[in-house]
């Protein structure tokens, strides 16, 4: 028996479908790792064929490299209970939080906003808009976490 859940499943698969699409996706993410794009798809699929099809962890950290976001090891992270700290020495919670984030944050979301109008112009969301709106709000996400750091909050 399987000790993580269907959900929990569900959740690596979203979170290697984000991190492929800020790879820039299968087609291009192919020639920097060992897997091909067809693969690579099978992994972030939610289909019900698909489900026992995981990213290998090795591809997974190349993924998230290329990504340049620890999105899949993020979400392994959060499902052992424990979260991600960098340890490149850039220590964010020093550096007082200013205007400029306010204005950074104020400038992501504003993406995000851009991203779901123009996605809903004909009143469909396709794979391409879904990609690009998923790319704003993680742009949204770190902007957010990276000031919350600083404010001595979560994330």
């Amino acid at each position: 028996m399987r000790t993580i859940s269907d959900k929990q499943g569900l959740t690596l698969k979203a979170a290697t479908r984000r991190s492929l699409d800020q790879a820039g996706g299968g087609d291009a993410f192919q020639h920097v790792t060992r897997v091909k794009a067809n693969a690579l798809s099978s992994y972030a699929s939610a289909n019900d064929e698909k489900a026992d099809k995981f990213i290998p962890v090795d591809v997974a950290v190349e993924c998230d490299i290329e990504a340049n976001s620890p999105i899949i090891a993020s979400a392994m992270a959060a499902m052992l209970g424990f979260k991600l700290v960098p340890l490149d020495g850039s220590d964010d919670h020093r550096q007082p939080v200013s205007a400029r984030d306010a204005l950074k944050i104020a400038r992501e979301a504003s993406e995000v906003v851009r991203a779901i109008d123009e996605a809903t112009q004909d009143d469909v969301i396709d794979a391409s808009e879904r990609k690009d709106i998923n790319r704003e709000i993680d742009d949204l996400i770190k902007a957010l976490q990276c000031v919350q750091r600083r404010v001595g909050g979560g994330a």
